[in-house]
C-alpha cells in the first residue's frame, strides 16, 4: 500500500513600519509587504508490484526513496505498520514460533535509523541527514520476503481405493495460507530547523551527510602487487618460518630444456597466501559470500589467442599471473577418470571440473580466470631411485607420456601438480620431501608445508589423499596423488580428493587484505 503523509510548519515574518512625529511637521506613509513563503514539497519514489499467489521462500521487490522537491530543507522518517489478516478475516500474528512471517529487508543502514514507540504496533526509521532541496534519501528497502519456514494451517486425510492412498488436504482459512499482508509505510517530512519539536523526538540528524572518501582505484595488476611487497630476492637462501618470510614469495630458477624458468611460490607452513574467490559479490567480500584460497604463486603462463594482425590465426602469448589453488578438498570421493585412463584431456574429472562446476561458479570467478595451457608431462614410478622436486617439474613439463597422450592441454580448471605442493618444502623448509617426494624419502615431519596442513581433514584425525595432475608415463591407469605428504600412485578410477586449481586473468587487481587468515586479500577485474 503507498501513503504518504506530509506535515510542515511555516514561520512568517511580520514587519511594522512606525511614523515618527516631530515638533513642526509630521507625516505618515504606508508601506504594502509581500512576503512570500518558499515551496515546500517531497516526493516518493517506490518500486513495489502486489504479487497474487505469494508463496513461502518469494522474494518480491520493494523499494522506497524521498526526494525533496521543495525549497526547504526537511527532516525524514518513515513510519512502518505490517499486519496479517487471515481468510476468516482473524488477525494473525507477525511471527509464527521464532519465525517472523513476512520478512523485510532493511538495507542503508548507516543512513537510517529505527525507532521503536513503546506499546505501539509501529515503528519508525528517521533517515540520518537533512535533505537538502533537490537531494533523495538512500533506499529505506529492498524487497520482502515469505519466510519458507512458515508451515500451512490446512488439515489432510488419507483414503485408500484398491490399494492405492490419496492425501486430501483443506486449509482451515485460520492461518497463513490464503491470508493477507498488509506492509503500510507513511512518510513524514518537517522543515529540517523544528524536526525535534513537531515529533517529540531527541533523535539527532545531522545537518548534512558525511563526504565519502573517494575509493581509488589501484593501478597495479594483483602480479605486480605481489611481485613488490612479497616476493624475496633470489638471495635469500633459507626460509625461517618465525620471521617476515611469511609475508613473502620465494623465487625458484628451474632450468628445462637449457631454458631458465623463474617463478615465485609460496613456502613453508605459515605464509599469508590467503584470497577471497568465488565470490557472490565483489563489493562486500568476506568469509560469508566467498571461499577462501590460497596462492600457489606467480608464474609464466601460456594462453592461445587470435592473432590481432591476421585475424582467424591463432597465436601462443606469456603472462604473468596469480596461480591459486581451493583452500580445502571440493569433492573427496571423485575418481580421476571413471574409465580408468590416465589421459587428462578426456578424464571424467576434467569434464566435470571445466563443466558442471565451472558453471556453478560466480560470475564473478568467472570473469577473474581464463584459459591456459596446463604440461601434461608424465614419469615413471620409482621408489628405489627417487627423483627429487626439481627433476619432476622437468617432468611435469617434457614429452615422456604413456602411449601417444598429449603433452599438454588448454583449459580453465585443472589440479596441482606434484612440483606445486613438494617446493613448499625447499629453501631448507623440509629438505626429506623437497629431495625425494616419493614414498621413500618424505617421512619425518611433513607438516612444514601449508598444503600438507589444508591438506588434512579438519574434522578427523584421518587424512585426505588428493589427486596431482600428473600421470604415469609407463602403464595406461595410474595417475599420482598425495598421501599426506608422501607422493604416490594410485588407479584413476579410484576416488580421491579434488581441489581445483586456476590461473587469475592478467589484468586481476588486489584492493584490499593483507594475505593473512584473518584478512585474505580481496580481488576486482
Amino acid at each position: 500500500m503507498k501513503k504518504q503523509s506530509i506535515s510542515f510548519l511555516l514561520l512568517v515574518a511580520v514587519i511594522g513600519i512606525v511614523g515618527l512625529t516631530v515638533a513642526y511637521f509630521s507625516s505618515t506613509t504606508t508601506f504594502e509587504n509581500e512576503f512570500q513563503t518558499p515551496e515546500y514539497g517531497t516526493t516518493y519514489i517506490e518500486k513495489f508490484t502486489s504479487p497474487d499467489n505469494w508463496l513461502p521462500g518469494d522474494e518480491t521487490e520493494k523499494t522506497l526513496e524521498v526526494r525533496n522537491s521543495g525549497n526547504v530543507d526537511e527532516a525524514v522518517r518513515v513510519k512502518v505498520e505490517e499486519s496479517w489478516v487471515s481468510k476468516r478475516g482473524t488477525t494473525l500474528p507477525l511471527t509464527q514460533g521464532d519465525n517472523v512471517v513476512a520478512q523485510i529487508n532493511f538495507i542503508n543502514g548507516n543512513d537510517w535509523t529505527k525507532v521503536e514507540v513503546d506499546g505501539a504496533n509501529y515503528y519508525y526509521y528517521y533517515y540520518n541527514y537533512k535533505l537538502a532541496p533537490g537531494e533523495t534519501t538512500s533506499k529505506l528497502l529492498d524487497k520482502v520476503t515469505f519466510n519458507s519456514a512458515i508451515t500451512s494451517s490446512a488439515t489432510c486425510s488419507d483414503t485408500i481405493v484398491d490399494g492405492t492412498t490419496t492425501r486430501t488436504c483443506n486449509s482451515n482459512e485460520t492461518g497463513y495460507d490464503g491470508a493477507t499482508y498488509n506492509l503500510k509505510l507513511t512518510i513524514e517530512t518537517v522543515q529540517y530547523n523544528k524536526y525535534q519539536d513537531a515529533w517529540n523526538t531527541s533523535i539527532n540528524i545531522a545537518a548534512s551527510k558525511p563526504e565519502l572518501e573517494p575509493e581509488l582505484e589501484p593501478t597495479q595488476t594483483g602480479v605486480e602487487y605481489l611481485a613488490e611487497n612479497a616476493t624475496n630476492p633470489s638471495t635469500i637462501t633459507s626460509y625461517n618460518d618465525e620471521s617476515a618470510d611469511k609475508n613473502k614469495m620465494f623465487q625458484f630458477n628451474h632450468t628445462v630444456n637449457n631454458e631458465i624458468i623463474t617463478e615465485s611460490r609460496y613456502i613453508g607452513d605459515v605464509p599469508n597466501n590467503y584470497i577471497y574467490f568465488n565470490c557472490d559479490s565483489l563489493d562486500n567480500q568476506n568469509s560469508d559470500t566467498c571461499e577462501v584460497w590460497r596462492i600457489l604463486g606467480i608464474f609464466d603462463v601460456e594462453r592461445t589467442v587470435e592473432d590481432a594482425e591476421n585475424p582467424g590465426q591463432n597465436i601462443i602469448i606469456t603472462e604473468q599471473r596469480m596461480k591459486l589453488v581451493r583452500g580445502n578438498d571440493l569433492k573427496s570421493t571423485m575418481a580421476w577418470d571413471s574409465s580408468n585412463v590416465n589421459n587428462w584431456t578426456t578424464a571424467s574429472l576434467n569434464t566435470y571440473l571445466n563443466g558442471d562446476y565451472y558453471i556453478d561458479l560466480s560470475e564473478n570467478a568467472q570473469l577473474q580466470i581464463d584459459d591456459a595451457i596446463y604440461y601434461l608431462g608424465g614419469f615413471v614410478w620409482n621408489n628405489t631411485t627417487p627423483i627429487s622436486t626439481e627433476q619432476i617439474y622437468e617432468f611435469e613439463r617434457g614429452s615422456t607420456v604413456y602411449n601417444g597422450r598429449p603433452t599438454s592441454w588448454e583449459g580453465r580448471i585443472a589440479l596441482m601438480y606434484p612440483s606445486d605442493m613438494y617446493m613448499t618444502y625447499a629453501y631448507g623448509v623440509f629438505d626429506s620431501c623437497y629431495l625425494a617426494p616419493m614414498r621413500s624419502g618424505c617421512g619425518g615431519n611433513p607438516t612444514k608445508s601449508w598444503i600438507y596442513n589444508t591438506n588434512l581433514l579438519q574434522n578427523d584425525s584421518d587424512y585426505q589423499k588428493t589427486w596431482f595432475l600428473s600421470h604415469r608415463s609407463d602403464v595406461s591407469s595410474p595417475v599420482f596423488y598425495a598421501d599426506r605428504a608422501t607422493m604416490d600412485r594410485d588407479k584413476a578410477q579410484i576416488s580421491n580428493g579434488v581441489r581445483p586449481v586456476v590461473y587469475l586473468s592478467a589484468d586481476v587487481k588486489i584492493i584490499d587484505g593483507d594475505g593473512s587468515s584473518d584478512n585474505p586479500y580481496k580481488l576486482k577485474m
